[in-house]
């Protein structure tokens, strides 16, 4: 178990920037290019339904749990090429933050993690095709834990994963209100993302 300065990133909204919000959100054009709005239909119909919770939380694979909902569209025969559309629109990185967190490595010789509500399709998409597997020491995410933020044993199972003894000696990054209370509430440092200038900072004085 380790004591050493730990820095721990959000995926969405922090170092993936294509989110609900955002200038240029993955559905963009969604509905010109599949016939299918994002707001009146994918987000309260599948993305906030307890069906999504347990994709997220490992218990359902995201291709069944899709596909029973898009037969009911008519899209079934489409849902490969869904996924891939879905998967490479809503993977907008931020490679300036990433740069900062990889000078930071290199100037403590602390760890980098992400820690993330991803099911398990979409994290690997992550990892290996858009290239964060090389900046993170690993990527922890809800559907590997079974459990997601800002639930209490998300962190404290992130933080047994991680190998530290010392919750203080983590800063946790990440843009929702709830999470960031559920890391403090675990004894981590954590702050609220508000954008890389602010983010900076923070690791100027953090480790």
């Amino acid at each position: 178990m380790s004591n050493e300065p730990v820095l721990v990133l959000d995926i969405d909204g922090v170092v993936s920037l294509a989110q609900p919000g955002s200038a240029t959100p993955w559905y963009a054009t969604l509905e010109e290019d599949w016939g299918l709005s994002h707001d009146r239909e994918l987000a309260p119909e599948f993305f906030l339904k307890p069906v999504f919770m347990e994709v997220l939380r490992g218990r359902l694979d995201l291709y069944v749990a899709l596909h029973e909902y898009f037969e009911g569209k008519g899209l079934a025969d489409r849902l490969e090429e869904f996924v891939a559309y879905w998967f490479e629109r809503d993977a907008v990185i931020d490679r300036e933050l990433l740069a900062d967190a990889d000078a930071w490595r290199r100037r403590t010789g602390g760890k980098v993690f992400a820690a993330s509500n991803q099911e398990h399709h979409r994290a690997a998409h992550l990892r290996d095709r858009a290239g964060l597997g090389g900046h993170f020491d690993e990527i922890i995410y809800s559907a590997a834990l079974g459990v997601c933020k800002p639930e209490r044993v998300f962190f404290t199972t992130a933080q047994a994963r991680m190998g530290v003894t010392a919750a203080q000696s983590i800063l946790f990054v990440d843009d929702n209100t709830a999470n960031v209370d559920g890391a403090r509430i675990c004894g981590w440092r954590a702050m609220l993302y508000r954008g890389r200038s602010s983010f900076s900072q923070a690791l100027a004085s953090w480790g």
